[in-house]
């Protein structure tokens, strides 16, 4: 187990989002911290209803447009959530200064869909 100096945990609820590029979590300043984990929770009962994240990372002085190409760059992989199922992802922050997350594609976030970002320093 790693051995931190703090931990900030940030969680939330989205009550509706739909549309491409709809911001989830805002662009968070990063500049100070080793770790960042993300929790997304798709309460939807059918395995169908799938939610499309997108985390983007970005190196600059300012927080600019977040999701901007010419500012910001995806970290990784879509998270691809299910209806009923929730996923983890946990990134190393060295040398970032700017994080945030967006839903991509067309899905369609309804009451009781959760996030939380654990930032660790």
């Amino acid at each position: 187990m790693a051995n931190f100096k703090s931990a900030i945990l940030t969680t939330g609820s989205i009550t509706t989002a739909s549309g491409d590029n709809t911001e989830i979590i805002p662009a968070t300043d990063v500049r100070n911290e080793d770790r960042l984990s993300f929790q997304f929770y798709n309460p939807n009962a059918s395995a169908g209803h799938i939610d499309t994240i997108k985390v983007y990372g970005r190196i600059g002085d300012t927080a600019g447009t977040l999701g901007a190409a010419a500012e910001w760059t995806q970290i990784g992989d879509d998270i691809v959530v299910s209806g009923s199922s929730s996923s983890l992802k946990a990134i190393s922050t060295t040398g970032l200064s700017f994080v945030g997350a967006l839903c991509s594609g067309t899905t369609t976030f309804g009451a009781g869909h959760t996030f939380s970002m654990l930032r660790q320093a």
